[in-house]
């Protein structure tokens, strides 16, 4: 069952806010001592979770607009702002990937050596831990909401980990005299961000391409199971606000009267309503015609 949409708004914008804060001070953190320290990997680890911070600032806009109730030039709703704003925040990430490799090239002309300190490392260990904890809240709650932003997020803030334990990597390879693997820990981490764009834009975009949710045969399957069903076909389904959309068209016995032959089309509805959490379902109902007459002059915007 899924939550009514105002309150699944209020919980994913709460989680947003609260992803917010925590990105907010694990990146101040990580800039301020890297910086300090002049370790280009910390630099590029902090910019990666700054960025964190301004793809939630992104998802909150996104989900604000998204909102939207139908209106005359958007009668499915404003739902697909919320995946645009997903590919803003996948694109936000190819960015900072491109900086971060621009600062490998910068610190290979330079020269300049990072400064390793006990602090560093257990600052560095602390957002590990800050950052596991909360891409794993955010991914739950992505799922849970089915939220196309938290679970773009939560693949961000995902990546996070990755990047902090290749600094913390780094800054051990310093302290032991091996400086020059903190380019290489940088690299790495161009790498895992580069990837978490690929995942996010890959995802965002196939949504909005409207591929099928569920295979026709499965959900032909299903319909059939309903008494009455003689046949199944022009099955479609994609993507879409609180569990997707489907139309169909089912055959049944031509002699039926008009309103029994009603009561199955919506049988069917509910049923697939129910068994895949669709939010709409539009069953067309016609004639069972060995034939295919009447199948192919069918119009799939009928309502049973």
């Amino acid at each position: 069952m899924h939550l009514p949409s105002a309150e699944t708004r209020q919980q994913v914008e709460r989680t947003l806010k609260v992803v917010l804060v925590l990105n907010l001070l694990v990146a101040g953190t990580k800039l301020l001592l890297g910086l300090r320290i002049r370790s280009i990997s910390m630099v590029a680890d902090g910019f990666h979770s700054l960025i964190d911070t301004a793809s939630n600032v992104v998802g909150l806009v996104g989900i604000a607009m998204a909102a939207q109730p139908p209106d005359e030039d958007h009668p499915y709703g404003h739902w697909k702002f919320e995946t645009l704003a997903g590919l803003f925040i996948g694109g936000l990430l190819a960015m900072t990937a491109w900086e971060v490799l621009r600062s490998c090239f910068d610190r290979l002309l330079s020269g300049s050596v990072p400064e390793v300190s006990p602090a560093s490392l257990v600052v560095m260990g602390v957002t590990v831990v800050i950052n596991l904890a909360v891409s794993t809240y955010e991914r739950r709650k992505g799922e849970l909401l089915r939220s196309d932003i938290l679970t773009a997020d939560a693949v961000h803030t995902r990546s996070d980990v990755y990047v902090s334990l290749a600094v913390i990597g780094s800054l051990l390879a310093a302290q032991a005299g091996y400086p020059q693997l903190d380019l290489l820990a940088a690299l790495v981490i161009t790498g895992v961000i580069a990837h978490s764009a690929y995942l996010i834009l890959k995802q965002n975009a196939g949504r909005l391409t409207d591929p099928a949710l569920y295979p026709a045969e499965e959900i032909e399957e299903l319909a059939l199971t309903v008494p009455g069903v003689e046949g199944v076909h022009k099955v479609r389904t994609r993507h879409g606000r609180e569990g997707g959309y489907a139309d169909l068209h089912i055959q049944v016995r031509a002699d039926l009267p008009i309103a029994e032959a009603h009561a199955i089309g919506h049988r069917v509805t509910d049923l697939l309503r129910q068994e895949y959490g669709l939010h709409d379902v539009i069953t067309h109902v016609e004639p069972h015609d060995p034939t295919g007459q009447f199948a192919d002059a069918a119009s799939p915007s009928q309502k049973p």
